[in-house]
This record gives C-alpha cells, sequence and structure tokens, in this order.
C-alpha cells in the first residue's frame, strides 16, 4: 500500500468526489419521482463526467497510477467520498520518460491551436463570441500544461525536447503544416476548440492551483505566452507567403461561465480552497509586445 503525495491526493480526491456527487445527484432524481433524470440533471452530469475526465487525464500526466484513478473513480460510483489519509494498492512510481513523451504530444497540441489561431485570424473576421471562447481554451490548456509541467520539474533539457518540433522552429514547422488547410479545414479545428466545455477544462488548473501550484510556478515553465505563440506562427505565415502582417487576436469580453465552475468545484470536494487566481488564464492570454523577429527558424526552442 502507498500514500499518495499532496498533489495526488488533491486530483483523486476530486475525481472520486465527481463520481459521488453523480450518484447522489441521480438518485434525488429518483427519488423526486423522475423515471429518467431531466434535461438540467443530464447537463449537470454532463459537466461533471467531463470535469473528472479532464482530471483523470492531469492525474495521469502528474504521474497517478491509472490503478489508482480507477480506484478512486470506482468508490465515488459506490458511494464513497474521499477521505483524508487515504492510501492505495501497488507502487505510485510511473516511468518519468512516458511522463514527458505524454506532455509533448499536449504541447504540440496547444502548438496546433496557436496555428489555427493565426491562420484563421489571417484570413477574415471571426465573431467575438468565437474568438473570446478559443482564447479563454487556449489560456486555461496553456496554464494546465505549464501547471503539469512544474509538477514534474522539468529540467531546462527537457523542457527543450517537450517544445522541440524536429530541427525547424516549432512555429516554423505549425505554419509549414497548417498553410495549406482549406478555410473549412480551419474553421472545423476552429470549432472544436471554442466548442469546448470550459468548466472541464478549467477544472484541472482550479486543483492543480488548489494543491499549490501558483501562477508564477506555471509561467516560469511555459516559454512564451500563448497571444504570443499565436503572433510566432503569423509571423512564421507571413515569411511563408510574402504577405502583409496580420492583426493578432483581440479580447473581447468574457462571457459568464461562472455557475458550472462553481457547480464543479462544490462537487469535487473543493469548496473553501478555490484559488484566488483563477483569472490567470486571461492574464496569461493578455497580449505581449510583439518581439518575435520574422525569421522564427531559430536554432533553439521554443
Amino acid at each position: 500500500m502507498d500514500t499518495p503525495t499532496g498533489l495526488q491526493a488533491h486530483l483523486l480526491k476530486a475525481v472520486q468526489n465527481l463520481a459521488y456527487d453523480n450518484l447522489q445527484t441521480l438518485e434525488r432524481a429518483r427519488h423526486a419521482g423522475h423515471a429518467s433524470p431531466p434535461p438540467e440533471v443530464l447537463a449537470h452530469l454532463g459537466i461533471s463526467d467531463r470535469s473528472r475526465e479532464q482530471l483523470e487525464n492531469v492525474g495521469l500526466a502528474v504521474g497517478v497510477p491509472k490503478a489508482w484513478i480507477d480506484y478512486a473513480r470506482a468508490a465515488g460510483e459506490r458511494g464513497t467520498r474521499w477521505k483524508p489519509g487515504q492510501v492505495m494498492l501497488g507502487s505510485g512510481q510511473v516511468q518519468r520518460s512516458e511522463l514527458t513523451a505524454a506532455l509533448g504530444r499536449e504541447v504540440r497540441d496547444l502548438q496546433d491551436m496557436a496555428g489555427f489561431a493565426a491562420a484563421s485570424t489571417r484570413r477574415g473576421e471571426l465573431d467575438s463570441d468565437g474568438v473570446a471562447r478559443f482564447r479563454r481554451v487556449m489560456g486555461m490548456t496553456w496554464q494546465r500544461l505549464g501547471a503539469v509541467a512544474h509538477a514534474l520539474s522539468l529540467s531546462e533539457e527537457e523542457r527543450h525536447q517537450v517544445w522541440q518540433r524536429g530541427p525547424q522552429h516549432w512555429s516554423t514547422a505549425v505554419a509549414e503544416q497548417i498553410r495549406d488547410y482549406s478555410d473549412q479545414q480551419l474553421a472545423v479545428r476552429w470549432n472544436e476548440v471554442a466548442g469546448c466545455d470550459f468548466t472541464a477544462v478549467a477544472m484541472p488548473v482550479i486543483v492543480l492551483q488548489a494543491a499549490g501550484i501558483a501562477h508564477d510556478d506555471i509561467a516560469a515553465q511555459m516559454p512564451v505566452s500563448p497571444d504570443h505563440m499565436v503572433e510566432l506562427v503569423v509571423d512564421a505565415l507571413t515569411t511563408a507567403d510574402h504577405s502583409g502582417p496580420s492583426a493578432p487576436i483581440t479580447d473581447p469580453a468574457r462571457a459568464p461561465e461562472a455557475a458550472g465552475i462553481n457547480a464543479a468545484i462544490e462537487a469535487a470536494g473543493l469548496t473553501g480552497e478555490l484559488p484566488t487566481a483563477l483569472g490567470p488564464a486571461e492574464g496569461a492570454t493578455q497580449s505581449e509586445p510583439a518581439t518575435a523577429s520574422a525569421d522564427v527558424d531559430h536554432s533553439h526552442e521554443p
């Protein structure tokens, strides 16, 4: 048997309590006489499930054994809330090479996200609501990956390996990958990001911050901000096709999503532990001065 670390315990607690909350929600609906859950209950269950899945993925990313995650989820589904000091069967050791390789794949997804934003903004007007949703998801994804990198205590060389994308600078590689995308292909990828459930995307960051990972810890692991990532790909696309520069993504008003997030936080058993800095998802995406050179094919990352 083994005792999870503080960070692991926070993630396992949230997984178990979200599963438990869904069980209780279904039982309350049955006791209220519903033969099947009404739409609002189904919506609550969906948000909770998506949040739990995101937390499980982050748990795997920081080295929580899958068997522990499966056990915590099953315990919640059986009607047991997380208890402080809960121990787990088996060793808590996971191969570090597997964790850094998985983080590298997720960083490349974030780089692709920057590419979709850069290419889409160059090709025409985007509705402000869609831009706001895309930026929030990208900003929160950036925070999540920075928190995972901090939890793994990446070395400088590991960070280089995570961010690199072959012999080219990552932004040049992304620009070459997406420059021939059709408008329809770009729209599909844009809508995939903008249409994500923001509550589910935000939950891992909330839990990781509640476990003690501060925004400064996150920023220290991420070489460039989300907006600067987009600018780098814009520069790479401009260099590739010799077109004029495009305007960066703007920052429209933020749509209200607090109710869903607060409900998920309460269900996860994090009431009273909410960090004061959920806002860095937006602070992290505020535009920086454009310092990127037109020649972005540097010899090192990022």
